[in-house]
């Protein structure tokens, strides 16, 4: 490793401060090695976040590791998976994390649906609706609405995809937390604009005109608490076009 790399990397692939980093909730650092280089940032941090320091420690995975991405996407579900066993064995009834601990069971099955999802398996989408009919009536936590909104969206379900994320975006825009600045704001609107395209020819009007607000609302993040996200958005504003054009 050169001795001017960054041990770790965040979500925009820039920040390598802990200090820089602690402003945002939801960042979480990834190590920098030949292992976890090749598994992204989302995949990434939310496989480290199921698991305590200690057995981080004592997983199978070699820093130094020169497996193609497929093989260690496969061992890592197969970690989660065997994680999410030993502890619904270890509740009392057996098999019964959810009612014992809503938020841990959440959060195990949403990294296991990241890997099923990184490797294009069928069952990917039966664990989103899950996740989103098992929902508390009581929580409002969207991200279960948001990650099966993204998943249809991959799979070609663009209706039923703007139908679910509209709501959600609208709920991050509202949020003091968030705001429609927010990374999560503005990727919600990236899924809109999929959805909208996938439909055809009589959306992509509108596909267009939600491209032209998210560049303005990206273009409106500089000197903001999220400026640190402008370059990356403007980044993915631009990938998002190249896929548009005919």
């Amino acid at each position: 490793m050169a001795a001017n790399k960054p041990l770790f990397r965040y979500s925009n692939g820039e920040i390598s401060t802990t200090e820089t980093a602690a402003a945002f909730s939801w960042e979480a650092p990834v190590p920098v090695n030949h292992f976890w280089d090749s598994v992204s940032y989302c995949s990434a941090r939310n496989l480290l976040g199921s698991f305590s320091d200690l057995e981080l420690g004592q997983l199978p995975i070699d820093p130094d590791s020169t497996d193609t991405p497929h093989v260690k996407h496969q061992l890592l579900l197969r970690l989660l998976e065997k994680k999410l066993a030993r502890e619904e064995a270890a509740t009392s009834p057996p098999r019964s994390l959810y009612d014992a601990d809503y938020n841990r069971w959440y959060d195990l099955w949403q990294a296991i649906y990241v890997f099923q999802g990184v490797l294009d398996l069928p069952e990917a989408e039966e664990t989103a609706r899950m996740l989103v009919a098992r929902q508390p009536n009581t929580s409002t936590d969207v991200r279960p609405r948001h990650i099966l909104a993204e998943h249809l969206v991959k799979i070609g379900k663009f209706a039923e995809a703007e139908e679910i994320e509209r709501p959600v975006c609208a709920w991050m825009d509202a949020q003091p937390r968030l705001g429609r600045h927010s990374p999560q704001a503005i990727n919600a609107r990236r899924f809109i604009v999929r959805a909208l395209w996938g439909q055809g020819e009589p959306r992509r009007a509108e596909a267009q005109a939600l491209l032209v607000e998210i560049d303005e609302i990206v273009a409106g993040m500089g000197g903001g608490r999220f400026a640190v996200y402008q370059e990356e958005e403007k980044r993915l504003n631009r990938r998002m076009r190249s896929e548009f054009k005919e």
